[in-house]
């Protein structure tokens, strides 16, 4: 069984192959998930701090309630340049496009109304004020049809090859008297991801061959005054933008991950309508980067972020400036499909292998130790080194890992358990062969153990089979005895080791441990005895013969466990105390006693029974003297109860070396209570007055098994 079981984790290697393969083929399918996880993590480190850098001027329903519906009149938006200009901000970007010209321009309204003569462009206002002001103006592409100009970038970008990087047919821009005028521009382009939620901001995209910067890419160029942006490659993907003393980090599309600081409102907010009017702090935009936007539902401008169902676009690129200013950046690094794939290998071969050694409640309690250091450590990887590592793989390898390995578990153990049933099934008890079950751990290994170790005999079953003189009907008469006795053994937690011809061989406290093994095994041995004499009466009937056993228990430290050779073994015991037990049963028969046990197993019994000392004896193979005791059934005890007393003081005589004293208690002791044992310490005496020795020991000293 072990050779079959042992190549099981061989299994693991197609689950991590087959991981591998859809991690690598069919990733976009299972990103949605994948940002799942991730927006846990961000919902476990919460909201952080922003560097106090980005302002966000909104044109909020203060505003709209104040000038009217928008667009506002191009003079507002001109007022509040200036304003900003004035208070030294650092920079301006126009979440916002005028893509039409200003219906309250007088001039326009002369032109429509046929009246000659200069009226006021407002259009050429804010064209005049953009072009002497820090603005960025913003864009967005389209894949639509537009009649607006090809949009103008200060920064330019080198000619590495980018092929990967997003691409469109059409732009959307201000009209040309603005656009013109502006410094720079950049696109605003916001793509949700699969699961409808924006995590990721396009920095670049390509038009017509050429690669423009998005705003907020833009306002960080102009800011740091970078002329010329590096396509930084490794291999065939895009990995980064490099600035003059930066490198921003994007994917092979050109996006950067946003690292989003909190929900709406994370930045400052200015209303539109209080900067116009100059009821502001200039403290609150000088030198800093200022996005004017909107954030009323009126004007559609709210995405669904990992913290805000309904972020307002202008803030997100407000996200996207502060991640660049602080550089706490969230990116995947070069080597990250390797990374992954060695994860996924490492969760599924490796951990099966583990998995295959622990039991059920251990691979529960490590997989959840480990499924939590996992995700913390991609997690301490995500916020505090800015790593982006697959997240949705090593849970579905540790799933994947976990249920094959309980599977392989359970058929190992429900083979193991048949094994044990086969073992133990006509050893011990089914209430022992469960325990076994749910406690299997080592149960084979061999071990020392304090047992309880018993042996019984039929007397004269020579002459019985004799007596039967028919081969059949002697295995009847066996079967009939056997079957008592066993079951008395296994019912009271005993295990039994063999059948030697007639005999019985069993113990107590192995393979399972049972407390107080030596009362129970002398009360099984009383027990056996009570069911022989019921038994006796049957046998007598049927077989015209009855029955009789001698039983000898001793207590003490055997070797317990699976022994033999490879294709042949049993679980067993040896030692000593073994061959001790079983010379201890063949005494019964010479002293004529049904119940023998030793000092040892006495002196650990815990409750009461009648017991009658026997002698010391040297059993064969042994020079150490051993003190046995009967152990005597209520009906046999009745009858000796009367000679007790005497049967004690003759016992005190005889070790204290008083033969002559002892002798005349026996002889007494006989002609009441005619037993074996008496004549045995009378002869003994007689042999013991008779030697010339001066070592006199009153010991009996077997010879013989």
């Amino acid at each position: 069984m072990k050779d079959i079981l042992k190549y099981n984790f061989l299994i693991f290697i197609p689950v991590s192959l087959f991981l591998i393969f859809s991690y690598l083929n069919f990733d976009k399918l299972n990103s949605n998930f994948d940002e799942k996880l991730r927006d846990i993590f961000f919902e476990i480190r919460g909201e952080i701090k922003t560097s106090d850098q980005v302002v966000i001027i909104d044109i909020d329903e203060k505003s709209i309630d104040s000038l009217g519906q928008w667009p506002f009149s191009r003079l507002h938006m001109a007022q509040v340049l200036a304003n900003l200009a004035n208070s030294n901000v650092g920079i301006v970007g126009l979440d916002i496009i005028f893509s039409e010209d200003d219906r309250n321009s007088p001039s326009l309204m002369a032109q429509e109304l046929g009246l000659e003569g200069e009226f006021r462009d407002n259009d050429e206002v804010l064209s005049n004020v953009i072009s002497q002001t820090p603005t960025v103006l913003g864009y967005y592409f389209s894949n639509e049809k537009s009649k607006n100009t090809q949009p103008y970038s200060r920064t330019v970008f080198d000619k590495n090859d980018t092929s990967n990087m997003l691409e469109f047919n059409n732009v959307v821009t201000s009209i040309p008297i603005i656009a013109n005028s502006a410094p720079s521009s950049g696109f605003f382009n916001a793509l949700s991801d699969y699961n409808g939620k924006i995590a990721k901001m396009p920095l670049v995209i390509k038009y017509k061959g050429d690669i423009y910067p998005s705003l907020s890419f833009e306002m960080i160029n102009l800011a740091s005054g970078t002329q010329k942006v590096e396509i930084l490659k490794d291999g065939y993907s895009i990995y980064g933008l490099g600035l003059d003393s930066l490198t921003v980090p994007v994917d092979q599309y050109g996006f950067m991950r946003v690292n989003f600081r909190g929900g709406r409102n994370s930045f400052k907010y200015l209303s539109f309508i209080d900067v116009l009017n100059g009821e502001y702090d200039k403290k609150d935009v000088e030198g800093k980067f200022v996005l004017i936007g909107t954030s009323t539902t009126t004007l559609a401008d709210l995405r669904a972020t990992v913290y805000d169902l309904s972020m307002p676009g202008v803030e997100i690129h407000a996200n996207v400036i502060d991640n660049i200013l602080q550089g706490d950046f969230l990116y995947k690094p070069s080597y990250v499909s390797l990374f992954d794939m060695l994860v996924i290998f490492l969760l599924t071969v490796v951990l099966g292998i583990i998995l295959l050694k622990l039991s059920s409640l251990m691979t529960i309690l490590f997989v959840s130790i480990l499924t939590f250091g996992i995700y913390f450590v991609f997690y301490y990887l995500q916020f505090n080194q800015g790593l982006i590592f697959n997240l949705m793989y090593p849970i579905l390898s540790i799933i994947f890992t976990t249920i094959i390995a309980f599977y392989i578990n359970n058929t190992k153990e429900r083979r193991q358990k048949e094994f044990i049933k086969g073992k133990f099934s006509k050893k011990v008890s089914a209430e022992v062969v469960d325990d076994l079950l749910s406690n299997k751990e080592d149960t084979f290994k061999a071990k020392e153990e304090e047992i309880t170790i018993f042996f019984s005999d039929i007397r004269e079953f020579t002459n019985i089979s004799e007596k039967l003189n028919s081969p059949q009907k002697l295995i009847d008469l066996l079967n009939r005895y056997l079957e008592p006795m066993t079951n008395s053994i296994a019912n009271n937690k005993g295990t039994i080791d063999k059948f030697i011809g007639d005999a019985i061989m069993a113990y107590w406290n192995a393979p399972n441990y049972v407390p107080n093994h030596p009362d129970i095994a002398v009360k099984t041995a009383l027990k056996q005895i009570a069911e022989l004499e019921l038994l006796n009466k049957e046998l007598e009937k049927e077989f015209g013969t009855s029955l009789e056993i001698g039983i000898g228990i001793h207590t003490g430290v055997a070797v317990v466990g699976e022994m033999g050779s490879i294709g042949r073994s049993d679980y067993t015991i040896i030692g000593d105390n073994v061959n001790l037990a079983s010379r201890i049963e063949g005494l019964t028969k010479y002293f004529g006693a049904k119940i023998l046990i030793s000092e040892t197993t006495k002196d650990l019994l815990k409750d009461e029974y009648h017991l009658k000392y026997i002698s010391s004896v040297v059993v064969k193979g042994k020079t150490k003297a051993i003190k046995l005791y009967e152990v005597l059934s209520s009906l046999d005890y009745e009858e000796f109860k009367s000679v007790e007393n005497k049967y004690n003081d003759a016992i005190k005589k005889f070790i204290d070396k008083d033969f002559d004293g002892s002798l005349i208690f026996f002889k007494d002791i006989e002609s009441l209570y005619s037993h074996k044992l008496n004549r045995l310490y009378i002869q003994q005496i007689k042999d013991i007055k008779s030697q010339n020795s001066g070592d006199i020991s009153t010991d009996f000293i077997m010879d013989t098994k």
